[in-house]
């Protein structure tokens, strides 16, 4: 009903709980009765589309509904595109191209833009970060263009499952001033047993990450899975296998069908893998058969984390800790559909984390789900955007600034001094048309919205001349170097050529018994890093640290791989590597750890380990300081097997190429952090040197959680926070330049 009155709407409930019926219903309602109203419906995701496609086709035609729905994405032919803007009354695209195409050339989507009555906003938990910043603006960019030219003002009606702050978080996202909240779940749900499976308990299996080299094949975690996945199909359970990267997902593949190849081989080919990188004909073929029951089973990524009605899931497997709270029970609740029990087992990894949940599991359920966090005002992003919205239609203080916000005429400024916007210096500047002048012809083009690399290789069978993938060029030295196993949809082919000029690889179909593993490192590289105190700070200023913010470059070296037997993890050999290293510009912030302090660490722990501490801690408490997602953010991780010179700073950068001056925001709150931080440690009573989940141990540290050391960072974090409270009582005392003399450092 408030959808029907014209209010804004966010629907958040239990995953299964019908969410998509709260706005399908309206929304059909409104079409069928209004001939001209049209809406339009945004996912993050391709497969949701497809799913909800699905969906909507089928209640149209049950209840004789004529409304021209279609699909308009990146996967939609050229040849589908005129017919689809031209006649479909509900719209299913993504902010990705809402962002590259609809808006920028809006005049060929002018007739759905003077009708839209809704916009649907699915999984809104998913825009947060980086990602969730712009597609704050890209709506922003919608609304303005359906006020300025089209006379429309939409209804949005808004869906998440998965959110501490659905409320506040969807205001944000659209910018709105009203939302009524939707949130009594009286949907029936079903019984669900949740197991924690730890292979670590059984006799004789690995402590730690180097002994499972030598472990049986029984007691590893990735077989483990693999067993259970087996077990499962064979009993007719349908189950979902969720790992956390493309190559587990193939193994656990592997595994599986190698024993089911021996206890049910009838079985063996109904179960398949499903990631990113597959073939859009492949990703609908299998959607098709795992949405129909002709499959058993999946080993997935995330891209089956989200909302889609996989129809009835018996089960779920989890390898490994997904990242956070509310990707674990979004994963989870992929099982249970249709009011019937179900089953989800989370199997555990050695590392630190893992253990700590399977040891305590009621920390684990307990746990809140996360916030979400995004900054509609971030002055990078907004710059950007402004560009994109200049292109579509010029900009004005006066009509935009409630769109874009008080910020705006600042950032006009910026962009035009940048040689992006111009225009007539006859009137005053609050009432001046601004247009766009860049050298970008279409500068949305030219803005990744959520870090999609644009430079693929494509991974060729040459036995068939078959493109089996396409790698983002980030990924591509991690799978399909000279020697390396790749694998397909459970199948093993040998790398034989990579070919870096013209970006793609050739290889073979083989019978493997091993799987490779490269050895890399990254670094980050930033100006002025190996300064302790290179600012020059006077006593009138404010600003209370020597935090240093600044660009970096962060690079990615790859020296080696390991041959790997299957089954036992033996390491058979190893070889070096020879490939072009991969950077990408970014921004950082960071603090030196004075000499002195790192000397009196060394006395008692491990530097590089207390280190990494210091810098989980002080992530897990920026979103306390600045409106952002943490996830977005990384603090720089050693690698355990890399022995080099380790840079003596507590640094955080930001993942996204280009950065998106969040580090920048972070400076000057960077003695509070590191006091918050502080008293985290302090405060958390968890037993051993890794601590724990609270304090520092990442949920999303690339190198497991592995070489932490909390007591080590309790005392980094105390012997930085006394050399800036000496460095600045030296500045006050002292009348001379605080560049000419300073502490020990």
């Amino acid at each position: 009903m408030a959808s029907l009155a014209g209010k804004n709407v966010v629907v958040s409930t239990m995953t299964s709980s019908g969410k998509s019926l709260c706005y399908n219903i309206p929304v059909l309602e409104v079409l069928s009765q209004n001939l001209d109203s049209c809406a339009l419906y945004l996912f993050p995701t391709k497969a949701l589309a497809q799913d909800q496609l699905r969906a909507l086709l089928a209640m149209t035609n049950r209840f004789d509904t004529a409304i021209n729905i279609g699909i308009y994405d990146g996967d939609t032919s050229q040849r589908e595109r005129p017919e689809l803007r031209a006649n479909t009354r509900l719209l299913i695209t993504n902010p990705d191209m809402l962002h590259m195409t609809i808006l920028p050339f809006h005049r060929q989507f002018s007739r759905i833009l003077s009708n839209l009555r809704f916009v649907v906003i699915d999984e809104a938990h998913a825009y947060r970060g980086a990602f969730g910043c712009h597609t704050a603006l890209i709506l922003r960019r919608l609304r303005r263009i359906c006020s300025h030219v089209y006379g429309s003002d939409p209804s949005f009606i808004f869906s998440t499952a998965t959110s501490a702050n659905p409320r506040e978080h969807c205001m944000e996202l659209a910018n709105l001033s009203t939302l009524e909240l939707i949130n009594n779940d009286g949907s029936p749900s079903s019984q669900k047993l949740f197991a924690l499976w730890n292979p670590l308990s059984y006799p004789g299996t690995a402590s730690n990450k180097d002994d499972s080299l030598t472990a049986n094949k029984k007691s590893s975690p990735i077989s483990e899975v693999s067993y259970l996945f087996a077990e499962m199909v064979q009993h007719g359970l349908r189950c979902i296998a969720f790992c956390n990267s493309r190559k587990l997902i193939e193994l656990v593949l592997s595994y599986t069908r190698e024993i089911l190849q021996k206890t049910a081989p009838h079985l063996v080919d109904l179960i398949c893998a499903y990631r990113a990188g597959y073939t859009a004909e492949d990703r609908r073929k299998i959607e098709s058969d795992f949405f129909s029951g002709k499959l058993c089973g999946v080993a997935a990524t995330n891209a089956l984390e989200l909302g889609i009605d996989v129809g009835h899931i018996d089960a779920t497997l989890h390898l490994g800790f997904p990242g956070s709270i509310a990707s674990l029970w979004q994963q989870a609740g992929r099982s249970g559909r249709r009011e019937k029990p179900s089953l989800a087992v989370y199997v555990a990894f050695e590392g630190p984390l893992d253990q700590y949940f399977m040891k305590f599991p009621k920390k684990l359920f307990s746990s809140p789900i996360e916030c979400n966090h995004i900054d509609a005002q971030n002055q990078q992003v907004l710059e950007q955007q402004l560009v994109c919205a200049a292109f579509e239609h010029p900009l004005s203080v006066i009509y935009d600034e409630k769109h874009f916000g008080a910020g705006l005429s600042y950032s006009i400024m910026t962009l035009k001094n940048m040689g992006y916007l111009s225009s007539d210096l006859s009137h005053d500047s609050s009432a001046r048309i601004w247009s766009y002048i860049g050298r970008e012809k279409i500068p949305s083009h030219g803005i990744s919205i959520r870090a999609i690399e644009t430079v693929r290789y494509r991974v060729v069978d040459r036995n068939g001349n078959e493109v089996l993938e396409e790698i983002e060029e980030s990924k591509a030295f991690f799978q399909v170097y000279e020697g390396a196993v790749y694998m397909h949809q459970g199948k093993t082919y040998l790398v034989e050529v990579l070919n870096v000029s013209e970006k793609f690889a050739l290889c073979r179909r083989a019978d493997l018994k091993y799987y490779t593993k490269t050895r890399d490192y990254t670094d980050v590289h930033v100006c002025g890093g190996d300064i302790a105190y290179p600012a020059r700070v006077s006593k009138n200023q404010s600003l209370k640290t020597t935090a240093q913010a600044s660009h970096c470059k962060v690079t990615t070296t790859w020296f080696g791989f390991y041959c790997i037997q299957r089954g036992t993890n033996n390491v058979l050999d190893k070889f070096d590597l020879s490939l072009p290293k991969y950077s990408y510009d970014s921004q950082a912030v960071w603090i030196q750890v004075p000499q002195s302090v790192k000397n009196t660490v060394l006395k008692d722990f491990p530097f590089r380990e207390g280190l990494h501490a210091a810098s989980h801690a002080l992530l897990k408490l920026v979103p306390l300081y600045i409106r952002c997602n943490s996830s977005d953010l990384a603090p720089e991780c050693p690698n355990p097997h890399d022995t080099r010179y380790c840079p003596e700073r507590i640094l955080i950068y930001d993942q996204h190429p280009g950065g998106t001056g969040v580090t920048k925001q972070i400076q000057p709150y960077f003695t509070e952090l590191l006091n918050a931080a502080l008293e985290l440690l302090t405060s958390c009573h968890c037993s051993g040197v890794t601590g724990c989940p609270s304090c520092v141990q990442s949920l999303a540290c690339h190198e497991f959680n592995e070489e932490i050391h909390k007591g080590a960072a309790i005392v980094i974090i105390k012997g930085v926070l006394d050399a800036e409270k000496d460095y600045f009582k030296y500045m006050h005392d002292s009348s001379h330049d605080p560049r000419d003399q300073c502490p020990d450092s």
